[in-house]
């Protein structure tokens, strides 16, 4: 497995000639097999942040580091899959071949082997002749996760994946993400603009602000966590109270 270390990290974009800082100074260390959710304002970087993780941008300045389970600096890049807000199916394969389409040219056993595991782990098994156009945009999110838990990377980094649910099957995928999370033991980034969601599932909560890092914080509640409790309540406050400028910064 790996974790990340992030040292002074900073992203600046040119547009029609003004400088604009997506990420200044940023430090982060995500320790091997652990959750953190990155929460904050939208444009506070927490997009930009992940996309340089998984190569989809350069960075400006600043080094990203990968350890082991020691927490020693590794020369190999692990396997990192992201999943985004939308589930970036292709609508002309059924379900199963867009679980499959992440295993390559694997032996035909092994691929029907580890898709079948997938769907089932995640209730899709019904679906696995579907189409994207025929399941709902719950199934859809699922389809887009058994991919990447299919690809069996180290690192799963997450954009929102949840964003665009309704509330009903969004609580029920945060349940299905955190029971993933304890049985597979990936280490996982997760950016939310939702602070219940940060909390619910992040053992570590990290507050972004205009492309900083503002606070950290973590989060001391055994799964699964109950948002009407009072050391939830707490910890909303704290954080909410960060991004809204409270703490002083």
């Amino acid at each position: 497995m790996a974790g990340i270390r992030i040292v002074n990290l900073s992203k600046e974009y040119r547009i029609n000639g003004r400088k604009i800082n997506a990420l200044s100074d940023v430090n982060l260390e995500v320790e091997d097999k652990s959750f953190v959710t990155v929460v904050g304002r939208s444009g506070c970087g927490k997009t930009t942040l992940l996309r340089i993780l998984c190569g989809l941008e350069e960075k400006s300045q600043g080094q990203i580091f990968f350890t082991n389970s020691k927490g020693d600096v590794t020369s190999s890049r692990p396997k990192l899959s992201m999943v985004f807000q939308e589930h970036r199916l292709m609508p002309w394969l059924t379900v199963g071949e867009n679980m499959a389409f992440a295993l390559g040219r694997e032996d035909p056993k092994v691929r029907r082997r580890k898709v079948d595991m997938h769907l089932e782990l995640l209730g899709l098994t019904k679906f696995k002749d579907a189409y994207p156009h025929q399941i709902s945009g719950g199934m859809a999110q699922r389809v887009a996760l058994g991919r990447t838990l299919c690809y069996d990377p180290e690192i799963i980094l997450m954009d929102e994946p949840l964003g665009a649910l309704d509330a009903f099957t969004r609580q029920n995928l945060q349940g299905e993400i955190v029971k993933l999370f304890i049985n597979k033991q990936k280490t996982v980034v997760f950016v939310t603009h939702d602070v219940d969601e940060a909390i619910l599932l992040g053992q570590q909560v990290v507050i972004m602000d205009k492309g900083r890092i503002k606070k950290q914080l973590a989060i001391g509640l055994p799964y699964p966590r109950r948002p009407d409790s009072e050391r939830f309540f707490k910890y909303r406050q704290e954080i909410l109270g960060a991004i809204m400028g409270e703490q002083g910064d």
